[in-house]
């Protein structure tokens, strides 16, 4: 009798040390994502804005957000040719932080823009497939091909430049699973052709 409650014991131990871990609900992850935002929002001056400019031309400081919730700026708008969902296929350099301080990924800036690129390679992708063009390669930046990253290109042509606010939804799974967004100070679309 006394072995069976010591197991029954050790067992209630067991489901409570496992039930109790801490990782965060999706539910604390956008709150503190929504915080994250709103002190990016006040350290650097961004202004959100309610609409679309009707012009597509935006101060250096000012946002707009998109219908799936990223935040974009268009700073050049890049020729008048657009991308083709599904068949347009990029090649993207951009500088990306990640700016959410208790992020289990840390904050830091990835930078695919600097002189000679830092050594990087551009990540490259088919619009609407946010996936490598060549998945057969293992590059450490196509974690950054996203729905996010690609959030843009509806609004501008061939060789624009804009910048983005992108929440850890539309992200890849790695951003995702740690609820950590991230701000593209700059990004460069170029379309393969």
């Amino acid at each position: 009798m006394k072995r069976g409650f010591y197991i029954l014991l050790i067992m209630c131990t067991a489901i409570m040390v496992v039930s109790c871990d801490k990782t965060k609900s999706y539910t604390d992850m956008l709150k503190a994502q929504r915080k994250a935002i709103e002190r990016l929002q006040v350290d650097s001056g961004f202004v959100f804005l309610d609409e679309f400019p009707k012009d597509s031309i935006f101060k250096e400081n000012e946002f707009v957000e998109l219908d799936n919730g990223v935040y974009l700026n268009i700073v050049n708008r890049g020729n008048s040719e657009r991308a083709v969902l599904g068949q347009t296929a990029i090649r993207s350099r951009f500088i990306a932080q990640m700016f959410m301080e208790n992020s289990s990924m840390g904050t830091g800036t990835v930078n695919l823009l600097g002189p000679h690129s830092n050594g990087t390679s551009p990540v490259e992708f088919r619009y609407g497939y946010y996936t490598s063009l060549y998945p057969d390669m293992d590059y450490y930046y196509d974690i950054f091909i996203c729905e996010g990253l690609g959030a843009g290109l509806p609004y501008v042509g061939d060789s624009a430049v804009v910048k983005l606010i992108v929440p850890f939804k539309l992200m890849s799974s790695d951003f995702q699973s740690t609820g950590t967004p991230v701000f593209f100070e700059k990004v460069k679309y170029t379309f393969i052709k």
